[in-house]
């Protein structure tokens, strides 16, 4: 039911866009017009590589694949993102793994960390477009109207990784951030350019496998991305949400680090990102639980992004 109202939506909006000449959405359900939007706000950006395009999963011909309560994927322990601000935030993550480290670890020579590199696809929700979007409602205040929507039970498990995803975004940003909630490439576009212009790069962690082990840090191979960036942090929901944040100034710094698995032969890349001050943090977000420390600015606290994460930066 809800793949045809979606579906439906989709055919009035490219009938509409057809009659009116929408340049964009002349073809929503043609997978190539994502990539012209891109091409024109991004004209020095190449092409997403294939590991970026299947974490934003942008609406394509099948645009109903990730779509409703089937895309919020419930089993996936690896996490560990919690919120800045002091607002409820639950902590679900896999024991034994690497979360927060110190940014002198970074050229700790024999530095080692324990991850999991889940899949991009792991999470799977399409991103609509965005006239399609805009027509759903997301806001606390219509979260019954949207479980309808979707036809998803008021008190299921679905449903309250809706109703915390919507209250996360509706939560105020904590001092020096700039915060948004993208539901359509479009906008996550549009809020990276307003922030650091349209020449820019994206990033993201990749992995060979998804195996749980210890990995080592090449130091030698470390590289700088910058102390600008954007983070967008792929929500759990019902279709493609992005939890975007800016900090202001020279409070983060980013990183491509290269690792080596135990077995000598496992390798991936991952991104990090250090935040020099956390003055204005949740005491008790799980940072300083890990490192034993406090809020302040003078232990840079950094973490690497999951595989559905990606990081702008300018060029």
């Amino acid at each position: 039911m809800t793949q045809f109202r979606l579906l439906c939506l989709l055919s009035i909006f490219y009938v509409a866009s057809v009659v009116v000449g929408i340049g964009y959405a002349n073809k929503v359900n043609d997978g190539k017009s994502w990539m012209s939007y891109w091409n024109s706000a991004l004209p020095r950006s190449s092409l997403p590589s294939k590991a970026v395009q299947q974490v934003l999963n942008p609406a394509g011909e099948k645009i109903y694949a990730g779509i409703g309560k089937d895309a919020v994927n419930l089993t996936t322990t690896a996490c560990y993102r919690t919120t800045y601000a002091a607002i409820e935030a639950e902590i679900n993550m896999e024991p034994g793994l690497t979360t927060y480290f110190q940014g002198k670890d970074l050229q700790h020579l024999g530095k080692t960390v324990t991850l999991r590199f889940l899949k991009p696809t792991s999470n799977k929700a399409t991103l609509l477009p965005r006239q399609v979007a805009k027509s759903i409602p997301f806001s606390s205040s219509k979260l019954p109207e949207i479980l309808t929507y979707f036809g998803v039970k008021p008190k299921s498990a679905v449903a309250e990784v809706m109703k915390r995803t919507i209250k996360q975004c509706e939560a105020p940003a904590i001092k020096g951030e700039d915060k948004f909630c993208a539901t359509s490439l479009e906008s996550l576009i549009d809020f990276t350019v307003s922030k650091l212009g349209k020449y820019v790069q994206v990033y993201s962690t990749e992995g060979e496998n998804e195996n749980k082990q210890q990995y080592s840090i090449e130091i030698t191979g470390v590289q700088s991305i910058g102390d600008k960036s954007i983070v967008c942090h792929k929500e759990k929901y019902v279709y493609g949400v992005f939890y975007c944040h800016k900090f202001y100034g020279t409070t983060t710094r980013a990183y491509m680090v290269p690792l080596v698995g135990a077995d000598g032969v496992t390798k991936a890349k991952a991104v990090a990102v250090c935040h020099i001050d956390t003055t204005a943090w949740n005491p008790k977000h799980l940072a300083f639980q890990v490192l034993k420390i406090k809020p302040g600015n003078t232990i840079p606290v950094c973490h690497f992004l999951h595989t559905t994460s990606l990081l702008w930066a300018p060029m």
